[in-house]
C-alpha cells in the first residue's frame, strides 16, 4: 500500500453489526470512506466479526483494503476491559474468532499476528488516566504490551470534542513515551453523521430499556481524515501509525476450495478416491433398481454426471446428503420427491434423494451443477416438519455436534418496526403508533417507508411535515432496514470439518444448540457445506393422511405409489376444488386452473410455473391459455419442436432456454446455462459477448445470422420470466398428492390439514370447507377425541387440545387414563378417574362448557355445578336450566375460536333481510353487471400499484356459504379505505364475469363490528 492520498486510516469503527449499539450502514460507510479517497480502512464492531464477509466484497469494489477487527472484551484487573484487535493474518483472525466462541481471552501464544488497540474512551487504559489512578494504567500497558508484543500494541489517542478530552490526549502522550508504547489516533465512530446521534440514541434507550430525551446531535460520528489530521496534527506519529497498521494487516476473507467434511465411509479412512468409488456403486445400484428398458440412456447421463462431480471434487457432499435421506426414509420420516435444481439430477435420483426422474421430464443436470460455474451447488431437502428434529439430531450424532451449526438471519426493522420503535421513543401514545403501524406493510429493507409515504392513499391523508409525523418517519426511515437481533435460520445447516470454530462466529441458542451469526451469503462466499433440511407442513399433512387411512380402513397407500393419472383429481383441479392442496389455494390460482384444466403432472408443472408476476405481466399466461385452447396458431423451427411444443412455443423454464442455446448455437449446456444468467440479469456488455458467440457458433451450424439474432432475441425476451423447471415438477407431484387424497379420502385429509394449523388462509376457512364438502364437524369428545382433528365415520373429530386451557400434559393424562382403564362410563367416573390423574378444574370445565362431555347424559350446566361442588340435589335442579343454544355457541367460541353450528344465526338473517344481502354461493348464478350487496370476513388482502402510480386492492371475502375475490379500484379504495375492517365489510359493488369466472368489483364498502 502506497502513501499517496490521505495520511489517516479510521481503525475503531464500530457497524450496523453492532447490534443496538452504533448504525453505521456499511455500504454507506465504505461509500464515504472511497469519497475521500482513503485507501484502507478498518470494522471493529463489539464482540462480533459478523459483518466481515460483506465489508470486504464492498471494499474490494471501491478499491479499498478492507481490516477485519473485533472489540474483544477481556478479563484484564479488577473490572471488565476490552480492546481494539485487528487480524494481521489468516491465523490472527483464527485465534480472534477462536476468542469470541469461546467467550473468554486468553494472550496469545505468538506474537504478530494480532495487532492490539487499547480501547480508546471505553477501554480501561482510559478509564484510569481520565481517574487519576496513573499506576494501575501504567501496569495495565505493561501488561498488553507483553501479551501481543510491544510492536503489535498501541495506546489510542481520541478528541470527540468531550470535556477532559485535551488533558487525556496530554496523559496518554506522556505514558506513550514513558512506557515506549506507539500512539494510533481514532475515533470512536458509531453513525456517519452527527444528526445521527438521536438513532443511536434510539437504539441504546431499546437496548438498555431506559427512558432518555431524545438528542439531536453527537460526537461519534465518522470524521474525515482532513477532520482528523487538523485533530492531531501535533501528534504526526499517532497518524502515521494508522497507515503502518493497515499496510501490515493483510488478512482477508476469500473462498477457498470447498470445505466440504469427509464422508465417514465404513471401515478404514476413506481417501477421496473411495467416495468416489462408493458414489458410482451406489449410483449403480440405483440404476438397476429404477430403469429397465432407458438403461442405456440412462447410463450415459448417469456417467456424464459422475465425472462434473467427481472432477470437482464433489462426491462427499452427495453421500453426505444421500445418507441423510436414508436415514430418514429407514426411519419413515417423510421426504419430499425433490426440491430446486437438484431434481435435475439423474445422479441424486438414482440415490434416493429425489423421486423425479430428470430424464421423463426433460430436466437439465446443467442448471443444477455446471462444469463451467464455480459456485457450491445446492441440495435442498424437504422433510416432515414434525419430525425435522431427528434428522438434525442424526447429523449431529454423525459427524459431530461441534461441526454441525444452525445457519444465521440477520433480522432487520422493517416499516412497522421502524415506526413502532421511532414512535415510543418520541413518545407517541400507543393507539397513536399502533394505528400508523398497521398502515405500513410488513416487509423489511431500507427505503419502503419513503416509498409508502409517496405512494399509499391511507398516509398520503397525513400531514406529514407537521409533527409529531415529520420526525417519526424522518427517525423511523434511517432506523428502517438496521440490523435488530441474530435468529436462526429456519432450515440451513452448516456440515463444518474440525476448523469450524476459528473460521465462523459461533453462538448456543437458548436452547442449547450451536448458531453461527454469518448468513447464507457469507458462507457460500467461503466455501462451507450449507445443506438446507426445510420442514414442510405439507409432507406432514400428507403423512397424517396416510396414516389415519390405514387406522381408519386399512388400506395401505404410499405417495409414491398414488397414480398420477387419476380423472377425479384432475377434474377436481378443472374445477378449482383445491382449498387447502400445496400450491393450489389462493384465489388467482384457482381461477387460473379452471381455464387451464391440467389434464397431467406435466400441465400441473405449467400451471405453477405460469402463476408468476413475471408471467402475468408480459401477457404470457394469456398466450399459453389461447394456443392451449387452439385460438392462436403458433410456429416453431423444426430444430425447436421438441423444446418448445410443449408449451405451445413458449419458454416457461430456464431448462428450456439452455436446451434452445444448445441446439441452435451447438454451444454445451454448462456454455448455455452461463447465457441463461447472463440474459436474466441483463447485464449489457455480458449479451454483446453471449450474442456474438451464439450468432457466430449458429452460422457455423448452417442457421442464417438473422434467423440466430431473432432466436437470440426470442430467448433474451423470456429467460428473465423463465422458471426452474425441475423445482416445478418436483412441487407439482407433491401439489397432485395433495388433491388425490383430499378427492378420495375428504375426512382424513381435512383433520390432518385443520391438525397442522391449515394452510394459505385462516383456520376457520377449512372448517367451512369441512362442511361445504358435506362433512360433519363434531365437537370434542372425551371418549373419542384425542390430540388434534381425526377423521371418524361420523365426520371429522375435534380434538380435546384445541379447547382454551387444554394443553399437552392434561390431554396427555387423560389419554393415558382412557388407554389403562378404558372409556368413560358416567359423569361421576370420569370426575373421580380426573382427580386422580391431577387435572386441574379450569380445564375439565372448559372440556364440559365445549361440549367433551354431552354424550355422559346429563346437562352442560349441571356438570359445571357437580365439578364445583354445589350439591347434587342442587346440581340436577341445574338441569332444567340448561344453556340456551346461543349460550353454547357463545362458549363454543370462547373456547374453541368458533362455533360447531355452520348456520346464521336468526339475527344474520335478520341483517341479511334488512340490507337485501346476497349469500356469496348464489353469485355463481348472477348475471354479469348485475348488482349486489355482500358481506362477509376479509381473510386475505392484496394492494399493489396500477400503471398510474395509484394503489388498488384485491379482497377475498368469505361469509358461512362461500369465498369470493373483490377488486377494489383505485378511486373507491381512497373514498373508503377507513372502512376497510378484516373483522368484517358491506360490500356492494358489481359482478363481473369472464372466462366463466365470477368477482365482484367494489363501489362502496361499510366497515363492521367495529
Amino acid at each position: 500500500m502506497d502513501n499517496t492520498g490521505t495520511s489517516f486510516v479510521h481503525l475503531h469503527v464500530h457497524t450496523e453489526y453492532s447490534l443496538l449499539e452504533a448504525s453505521c450502514r456499511l455500504e454507506e460507510l465504505v461509500r464515504q470512506a472511497a469519497a475521500w479517497g482513503m485507501q484502507a480502512l478498518a470494522i471493529t464492531d463489539k464482540k462480533v466479526v459478523n459483518g466481515i464477509v460483506p465489508f470486504c466484497r464492498l471494499a474490494r469494489e471501491q478499491g479499498i483494503r478492507p481490516i477485519v477487527g473485533c472489540e474483544m472484551p477481556i478479563e484484564a484487573g479488577e473490572s471488565p476491559d476490552s480492546l481494539i484487535m485487528l487480524a494481521a493474518s489468516e491465523r490472527g483472525y483464527e485465534l480472534i474468532v477462536e476468542q469470541l466462541n469461546r467467550g473468554a481471552f486468553r494472550p496469545p501464544a505468538a506474537h504478530g499476528d494480532i495487532i492490539a488497540l487499547c480501547g480508546g474512551r471505553t477501554g480501561r487504559i482510559h478509564r484510569l488516566l481520565r481517574s487519576g489512578r496513573t499506576d494501575l494504567a501504567r501496569h495495565q500497558a505493561m501488561q498488553f504490551a507483553e501479551w501481543f508484543g510491544k510492536d503489535n500494541f498501541f495506546l489510542e489517542v481520541q478528541h470527540h470534542g468531550l470535556p477532559g478530552d485535551d488533558d487525556l490526549i496530554k496523559r496518554i502522550v506522556e505514558l506513550s513515551e514513558e512506557l515506549n508504547i506507539p500512539l494510533a489516533a481514532t475515533h470512536d465512530v458509531h453513525y456517519l453523521v452527527s444528526e445521527d446521534a438521536p438513532l443511536l440514541h434510539l437504539l441504546e434507550t431499546k437496548r438498555s430499556g431506559s427512558q432518555a430525551s431524545p438528542l439531536s446531535a453527537g460526537p461519534f460520528y465518522l470524521p474525515s481524515p482532513h477532520e482528523m489530521e487538523a485533530k492531531f496534527r501535533h501528534l504526526p506519529e499517532a497518524l502515521a501509525n494508522t497507515i503502518r497498521i493497515a499496510v501490515r494487516c493483510r488478512f482477508e476473507p476469500k473462498q477457498e476450495a470447498y470445505r466440504i467434511p469427509r464422508f465417514p465411509a465404513a471401515g478404514p479412512a476413506a481417501s477421496n478416491g473411495c467416495a468416489d468409488e462408493q458414489l458410482r456403486r451406489l449410483c449403480l445400484e440405483g440404476l438397476r433398481r429404477r430403469f429397465d428398458s432407458s438403461r442405456h440412456a440412462a447410463e450415459e447421463r448417469m456417467n456424464r454426471e459422475l465425472e462434473v462431480i467427481e472432477n470437482r471434487g464433489l462426491s462427499d457432499y452427495f453421500l453426505i446428503v444421500w445418507d441423510i435421506v436414508a436415514y430418514a426414509r429407514s426411519r419413515n420420516i417423510p421426504v419430499g420427491p425433490g426440491r430446486g435444481s437438484a431434481a435435475g439430477s439423474l445422479v441424486a435420483h438414482l440415490l434416493g434423494i429425489t423421486e423425479i426422474n430428470p430424464l421423463l421430464h426433460g430436466l437439465a443436470f446443467e442448471r443444477f451443477l455446471s462444469p463451467d460455474r464455480a459456485d457450491l451447488p445446492d441440495i435442498d431437502i424437504d422433510v416432515c416438519q414434525r419430525r425435522r428434529h431427528e434428522l438434525l439430531q442424526y447429523v449431529k450424532s454423525k459427524y459431530g455436534a461441534d461441526r454441525i451449526a444452525h445457519l444465521g438471519v440477520l433480522n432487520t426493522f422493517g416499516a412497522r418496526g421502524a415506526v413502532r420503535e421511532a414512535g415510543a421513543y418520541l413518545n407517541l401514545s400507543n393507539r397513536q403508533i399502533g394505528v400508523l403501524a398497521k398502515l405500513l406493510p410488513p416487509f423489511s429493507g431500507q427505503g419502503g417507508i419513503r416509498h409508502c409515504l409517496r405512494t399509499l392513499p391511507e398516509l398520503q391523508r397525513l400531514p406529514l411535515r407537521q409533527e409529531p409525523y415529520r420526525s417519526l418517519f424522518r427517525l423511523a426511515e434511517r432506523l428502517e432496514g438496521l440490523p435488530r437481533s441474530h435468529s436462526a435460520h429456519p432450515s440451513g445447516i452448516i456440515v463444518g470439518d474440525d476448523r469450524l470454530g476459528r473460521t465462523i462466529p459461533l453462538q448456543r441458542r437458548a436452547n442449547g444448540e450451536i448458531m453461527t451469526t454469518f448468513n447464507k451469503e457469507d458462507i457460500k462466499a467461503l466455501g462451507l457445506l450449507k445443506i438446507d433440511l426445510l420442514g414442510l407442513r405439507n409432507l406432514t399433512v400428507i403423512s397424517d393422511t396416510l396414516a389415519s387411512i390405514h387406522e381408519r380402513t386399512g388400506i395401505s397407500l404410499e405417495a409414491g405409489a398414488i397414480p398420477l393419472d387419476d380423472p377425479n383429481t384432475f377434474r377436481a383441479i378443472g374445477i378449482g376444488e383445491t382449498l387447502g392442496c400445496f400450491q393450489l389455494e389462493s384465489m388467482g390460482i384457482r381461477r387460473l386452473m379452471r381455464r387451464l384444466r391440467p389434464q397431467s403432472v406435466s400441465d400441473l408443472a405449467d400451471l405453477l410455473a405460469l402463476y408468476r408476476p413475471g408471467a402475468w405481466n408480459e401477457g404470457i399466461v394469456e398466450t399459453y391459455l389461447k394456443r392451449r385452447l387452439g385460438e392462436e396458431p403458433y410456429n416453431v423451427m423444426p430444430e425447436l419442436r421438441s423444446i418448445l411444443s410443449p408449451t405451445y412455443g413458449l419458454i416457461l423454464y430456464q431448462e428450456q432456454v439452455m436446451a434452445v442455446a444448445h441446439a441452435v448455437s451447438g454451444c454445451s449446456m454448462g456454455e448455455a446455462d452461463s447465457l441463461r444468467r447472463a440474459l436474466a440479469a441483463k447485464s449489457v456488455e455480458a449479451l454483446r459477448r453471449h450474442r456474438e458467440r451464439f450468432v457466430r457458433g449458429a452460422e457455423q451450424r448452417g442457421v442464417a445470422a438473422n434467423a440466430a439474432i431473432e432466436v437470440f432475441d426470442f430467448l433474451a425476451r423470456f429467460a428473465g420470466y423463465s422458471f426452474n423447471k425441475a423445482h416445478s415438477v418436483s412441487y407439482a407431484y407433491l401439489a397432485y398428492w395433495t388433491v388425490y387424497l383430499k378427492t378420495h379420502f375428504p375426512k382424513d385429509y381435512m383433520a390432518a390439514l385443520l391438525s397442522g394449523e391449515g394452510g394459505y388462509y385462516d383456520k376457520t376457512v377449512y372448517l367451512r370447507e369441512v362442511s361445504r364438502l358435506g362433512l360433519t364437524l363434531l365437537g370434542p369428545d372425551i371418549n373419542r377425541s384425542g390430540f388434534g382433528f381425526q377423521a371418524e365415520a361420523e365426520g371429522v373429530r375435534i380434538g380435546l387440545d384445541a379447547v382454551r386451557g387444554a394443553g399437552h400434559e392434561s390431554v396427555g393424562a387423560l389419554l393415558r387414563c382412557r388407554i389403562q382403564n378404558g372409556e368413560f362410563r358416567t359423569f361421576r367416573e370420569w370426575m373421580d378417574r380426573m382427580k386422580a390423574s391431577r387435572i386441574k378444574k379450569p380445564v375439565l370445565e372448559a372440556w364440559i362448557a365445549s361440549g367433551a362431555c354431552d354424550r355422559m347424559g346429563r346437562s352442560r350446566r349441571e356438570m359445571i355445578a357437580s365439578l364445583n361442588g354445589i350439591h347434587p340435589a342442587a346440581a340436577e335442579s341445574e338441569a332444567a336450566n340448561e344453556f340456551t343454544d346461543a349460550e353454547k355457541r357463545k362458549m363454543e367460541k370462547e373456547l374453541l375460536g368458533y362455533t360447531l353450528e355452520r348456520l346464521p344465526t336468526r339475527k344474520w338473517e335478520q341483517f341479511s333481510s334488512r340490507y337485501s344481502v346476497v349469500p356469496i354461493e348464489a353469485l355463481a348464478h348472477a348475471a354479469d353487471h348485475s348488482r349486489v350487496r355482500i358481506c362477509g370476513t376479509v381473510i386475505h388482502s392484496r394492494r399493489y400499484p396500477t400503471g398510474s402510480g395509484r394503489y388498488m386492492l384485491t379482497l377475498v371475502l368469505q361469509d358461512h356459504t362461500e369465498m369470493i375475490e373483490a377488486v377494489v379500484y383505485p378511486e373507491t379504495y381512497e373514498n373508503f379505505l377507513y372502512e376497510l375492517n378484516p373483522k368484517g365489510i358491506l360490500l356492494e359493488g358489481v359482478v363481473r364475469m369472464r372466462n366463466g369466472q365470477y368477482h365482484v368489483v367494489a363501489e362502496k364498502i361499510k366497515a363492521l363490528g367495529g
